[in-house]
């Protein structure tokens, strides 16, 4: 698998870096300074610790499956369970990658805007965005994450707070099909929901996220470097590209700017 994207913070920073060791060479300026700042590489550690999970939730959920539809004797009650710890390590996972682009926009806003401050936390953002208390176009970078962001963190903070023990069932979907669904043995009424088509959601809804936040940085990053777009294309393949092909495959997730290969 392999996918080519220009939406790429890591890809962003990189050129930016590029440019501005250039730009200081010209003008005879030190450029030892110009290093990844540690909310970025905080940000690409956590996506390939997402991707990890994907990975694995999905394999373990995939032998499980198998084991149902009568390929096996038995069902595979291994991979179910671990399916079902990987699907929970998705969620706290997620949350930490969220709490991390977070940081990465509040690393850029912060050290343009001396005296200003931003909140650490995603949540608090996105709450502030929801009352426009965010500055310079932030408010639409973080308030475009209502239709996913509020049951993540619920889902989350079940987990975390609650004391929530969600089991992964087989149910059919709108379609009709099989599905493997998410329940809670807390609630009476359960909804019967495609957990790879949720996950999708997730996930697509982080890219969109990133494509608006860097949507906001050409324009401040002008402003603040005098320096253009810095998109460049990054090529994910394999394990790296499992946020992206989630967000794809099961999000519906596009993008002109994206070029998606399964070969």
């Amino acid at each position: 698998m392999r996918i080519s994207h220009t939406n790429s913070i890591q890809g962003y920073v990189g050129e930016w870096l590029v440019r501005m060791n250039v730009k200081s060479r010209v003008e005879r300026k030190p450029s030892s300074g110009l290093t990844v700042p540690q909310p970025v590489q905080s940000l690409m550690r956590h996506e390939l610790n997402v991707c990890l999970m994907l990975e694995l939730f999905d394999e373990h959920l995939t032998c499980f499956e198998i084991s149902l539809n009568g390929e096996k004797v038995d069902c595979d009650y291994d991979a179910y369970f671990k399916a079902t710890a990987f699907l929970d390590a998705i969620y706290l996972f997620s949350r930490i990658l969220l709490d991390s682009a977070a940081g990465v926009a509040r690393h850029y806003y912060k050290y343009n805007n001396k005296g200003c401050e931003l909140d650490k936390s995603f949540n608090k953002l996105y709450d502030k965005a929801g009352k426009g208390e965010l500055p310079n176009n932030l408010n639409k970078v973080f308030s475009g994450c209502e239709k996913w962001f509020p049951q993540l963190t619920a889902r989350r903070d079940d987990i975390v707070h609650r004391y929530e023990t969600y089991f992964i069932g087989i149910g059919k979907n709108s379609e009709g099909d099989r599905t493997a669904m998410q329940f809670s043995p807390k609630k009476k009424t359960q909804e019967v929901e495609d957990l790879r088509s949720y996950i999708g959601m997730v996930m697509a809804g982080y890219q969109r996220f990133l494509d608006r936040l860097l949507d906001y940085w050409d324009e401040m990053f002008l402003s603040w470097y005098r320096t253009s777009s810095c998109r460049t294309t990054v090529h994910l393949l394999g394990r790296r590209a499992n946020i992206l092909w989630w967000a794809h495959k099961y999000g519906g997730y596009t993008n002109d700017n994206m070029v998606v290969s399964e070969s």
